[in-house]
């Protein structure tokens, strides 16, 4: 039976000094966490499915990555669920937290399985990704392990950018874009978003803008939201139910570690 992961984390907790890995000194490990969240998907979608049944990362100088013959290192091979809508605005769900040997990694591959599913209006509609359970998810991604460090990776499914309905047809395809970082390399920019009475609204489009890269979110039913960004210069911009907001922040400066907060929209 797949594992549903129910556990859902803010970004305020995210404090791994005592993590339960144990590493081993004599053995040269470290560990790896991966924490999972989504850039929402708009429209009357209730669910987002996404069932991975193996991660894995490819460690530097043991051969081409492309050479199916050269080892790839296996984090997980559980059958596991994850309901990604639910994580948006610093919510996160703990994917991989396991020892790992010393070394530089040049590559993280997801495989996914046959099991995930979208479901619009409390219909559940199939997600195929070609090759997906067999050459997977293959994405980019340079970090290196030291004897007892833990290293922390932040994984964002883009699902608007991911999945699109049929133009003629009442079924959905899937083609996965994930952003993978370093949780060190980002910070985050958060705020609300209210009407003129000072009360939140619900599922307005949150828009982060840094040169020719556009994330966005939609805010809580309390009108919150929240951005996990890697370092850099945005500019952030709401909109929703033909509503304009009251302005627009340009030139904000995200620094590494920063919690940068106030970025509040008021909607006429």
């Amino acid at each position: 039976m797949p594992k549903t992961i129910l556990l859902l984390l803010t970004y305020s907790s995210m404090i791994f000094t005592g993590c339960e890995i144990e590493t081993d000194k004599k053995a040269g490990t470290g560990g790896i966490v991966i924490q999972a969240f989504d850039a929402p998907f708009e429209g009357n979608v209730e669910h987002i499915y996404l069932n991975v049944i193996e991660v894995s990362v490819h460690k530097s100088g043991s051969g081409s990555d492309s050479d199916t013959s050269s080892p790839w290192i296996i984090l997980s091979d559980a059958d596991t669920t994850i309901d990604f809508l639910e994580l948006v605005n610093g919510q996160m769900a703990t994917l991989i937290q396991t020892e790992l040997e010393v070394g530089q990694y040049s590559q993280l591959r997801i495989l996914l399985g046959d099991s995930s599913n979208i479901v619009v209006d409390s219909i559940a509609y199939e997600l195929k990704v070609p090759s997906g359970s067999q050459t997977g998810i293959k994405l980019n991604l340079n970090f290196s392990i030291e004897p007892d460090e833990i290293i922390e990776i932040y994984l964002d499914f883009d699902a608007a950018r991911s999945i699109s309905k049929h133009p003629t047809q009442d079924r959905y395809t899937m083609r996965p874009t994930f952003r993978v970082f370093k949780s060190v390399l980002s910070g985050t920019i958060s705020g609300t978003i209210s009407d003129t009475f000072g009360i939140g609204i619900g599922n307005i489009s949150v828009y982060s803008v840094t040169g020719s890269d556009s994330l966005a979110t939609l805010s809580s039913e309390s009108g919150e939201y929240k951005f996990i960004l890697l370092s850099g210069t945005y500019t952030i911009s709401a909109s929703g139910y033909n509503l304009t907001a009251d302005t627009t922040f340009q030139a904000i400066v995200l620094n590494i570690g920063d919690e940068l907060v106030g970025y509040d929209f008021i909607m006429e």
